[in-house]
C-alpha cells in the first residue's frame, strides 16, 4: 500500500473527528439554551450540568489535535516532496500519536456527557414532579 495513503486516511479520520466534535459542542450548547426540555428545578440536581465543562475542554482538546493532524499532513507533502524519508518517519509517528489523542479524547468527552445523561435520565425517572406538566 502506497504510503500517501495512509497518511490521507488519517487526515480525514482526523478531519471528520473534529466535525463531530464541533457538532456535540454546538448540540449541547443548544440542549442548555433551549426551553424546549425539562429541566431540574433543585440546584443540587442541577449541578449535573458541570459535566459539560470539561466534556468541552476534551471535545476543544480533540480538535486541536486534529489540527496538529492536519498540519502533520502538509508537512508529510512537504517531507515527501523533498524525498526526505527520515522526516517522513518522524511525521508519522506524531501523527499516530495525535491521532490517539484526538480519539481518546473524544471519549473522554463522550464519557462526561454520557454522565450527565444518566444523571439526567435517573432524574427524569424518579422524580416526583410531571415533566410535561410546567409550572
Amino acid at each position: 500500500m502506497d504510503e500517501s495513503k495512509l497518511f490521507e486516511a488519517a487526515q480525514t479520520l482526523a478531519q471528520s473527528i473534529s466535525q463531530w466534535a464541533l457538532l456535540i459542542i454546538g448540540a449541547s450548547l443548544i440542549l442548555i439554551v433551549s426551553a424546549d426540555y425539562y429541566r431540574p428545578q433543585t440546584r443540587r440536581m442541577r449541578t449535573a450540568y458541570f459535566l459539560f465543562i470539561p466534556a468541552w475542554g476534551f471535545l476543544a482538546l480533540s480538535i486541536y489535535e486534529g489540527i496538529e493532524i492536519q498540519s502533520r499532513y502538509v508537512a508529510y507533502l512537504r517531507a515527501s516532496y523533498l524525498k526526505r524519508a527520515d522526516l517522513i518517519t518522524t511525521i508519522s509517528g506524531e501523527m499516530n500519536t495525535s491521532a490517539l489523542a484526538q480519539i481518546h479524547y473524544l471519549e473522554y468527552a463522550l464519557a462526561c456527557l454520557a454522565a450527565w445523561l444518566l444523571i439526567y435520565i435517573m432524574w427524569w425517572i424518579f422524580s416526583d414532579s410531571i415533566p410535561w406538566e410546567k409550572k
